[in-house]
């Protein structure tokens, strides 16, 4: 696994960490927006609407950033578009702490999203290119977002504590100053392209079957991702069966809410060990057959979380669905190298599939929340991952297939 830094010159190894780090903030950023909104909403007298309003702001702004993050290179340069798109990150908190108007603070979290969604495809693009698209290292990038995933919140607690709400963001937007200085001091190679100009623009890859597929996999995969991060601690306290395990009497609300809150957190721990197995396997295994096996194991373990009845079953399957899933995201981002590494909109549009499915999966899961109940709503997120197994299988059919013809181009 080492040996894809190894063969890298030091000015690239270099770039590499910029964007490592810029990934462990992009897990930051996104862990503080849920939570300090509690704080936002108690500071600033926001209801329920406005709440949602916000996160689906941050959400739509992140599905934005796909193209323009893709398209800005093509105008600024590589170097200014990264730095001037990620500060919209830093922006979006800064205006946070300053004012408390709905339409101000909707906007604030529109910026964040174009921030985080920017960082996300420069780096996948990036890394994809310096490492010819290993998944070692794409692997390595996304261990990285869930470090920043693990730490922050405790950061932010910490700092909630002894100091204010205010500090726990100023903490990530810290973090943030040093991603811009990171990346602002690295060398970045601006090579002319020896293609036709009209290629930097090209959307002809979305009539190749390889990369739709492709597209298919980010957008179950994320469906599930966003809903589960968004559902997981309301679902498990919603549980009969589980109230019943932890018995009765006083402090039983607050037990079933440590639980839940533990097995979030036990999640992205094992997403982080899972990132970090899938990139020491991809050296010996193909990674379209590792995804393919991911997105079954991941079927198995989220309907044992569905219908386990027990703290153990529902323990067991929560550990082994963060595993499952570990991998998927960028395994898929660095199958896709052949297609982002030609062209530069391919990163954004693959992201885009992704965010779609982050966008409306969680709204779908909560309307269906409804009208059939918790385990039914639940279920829609067990129809998105037998899907996402259907795509994987569909991809690793495709192995030895892809091939992009020169006359694409014209």
């Amino acid at each position: 696994m080492m040996s894809v830094f190894r063969r890298l010159k030091t000015q690239q190894q270099h770039l590499l960490y910029a964007c490592f780090f810029a990934f462990f903030c992009n897990g930051a950023l996104s862990m503080t927006l849920g939570s300090a909104l509690p704080d936002l909403r108690a500071a600033y007298h926001l209801d329920e609407a406005v709440s949602g309003l916000m996160l689906s702001a941050h959400s739509g702004g992140n599905l934005a950033a796909g193209l323009l993050s893709g398209l800005a290179p093509l105008y600024l340069g590589e170097k200014r578009s990264i730095l001037l798109l990620s500060a919209l990150g830093f922006l979006g908190f800064l205006m946070m702490l300053v004012w408390g108007n709905p339409v101000w603070l909707i906007m604030a979290f529109l910026l964040t999203g174009m921030g985080r969604g920017s960082v996300t495809n420069f780096s996948n693009r990036k890394v994809n290119a310096l490492t010819l698209g290993s998944p070692a290292a794409s692997n390595m990038l996304h261990a990285s977002f869930a470090v920043g995933a693990l730490v922050t919140p405790l950061a932010f607690l910490a700092l909630r504590r002894a100091l204010s709400w205010q500090a726990g963001v100023g903490f990530v937007m810290v973090a943030l100053l040093f991603s811009l200085f990171f990346m602002g001091t690295r060398p970045m190679e601006e090579k002319e392209r020896k293609q036709d100009k009209r290629q930097d623009k090209s959307l002809v890859f979305l009539k190749n079957k390889a990369f739709l597929i492709l597209g298919g996999m980010m957008f179950f995969y994320l469906c599930s991702e966003y809903s589960i991060n968004g559902w997981l601690v309301t679902y498990i306290q919603s549980k009969t069966s589980l109230v019943e395990s932890l018995g009765s009497g006083e402090g039983l609300q607050q037990r079933l809410s440590d639980y839940s809150q533990m097995m979030a957190t036990l999640f992205w721990v094992l997403m982080l060990v899972g990132r970090l197995g899938s990139a020491a396997l991809s050296a010996k295994i193909h990674q379209k057959t590792l995804m393919m096996l991911a997105s079954f194991s991941t079927v198995v373990f989220f309907a044992l979380m569905l219908f386990g009845s027990s703290i153990a079953q529902v323990t067991f399957a929560v550990a082994g669905l963060g595993l499952s899933m570990a991998g998927i995201a960028p395994m898929t981002y660095s199958d896709a190298a052949i297609f982002t590494n030609r062209y530069p909109l391919a990163t954004g549009v693959l992201l885009a599939f992704g965010s779609a499915g982050a966008v409306l999966m969680p709204s779908l899961v909560g309307i269906m929340t409804k009208s059939l109940g918790m385990l039914g709503g639940m279920s829609l997120i067990l129809g998105a991952i037998v899907l996402l197994a259907v795509f994987a299988v569909l991809n690793r059919l495709m192995l030895g297939k892809t091939a992009i013809p020169e006359e694409a181009v014209a």
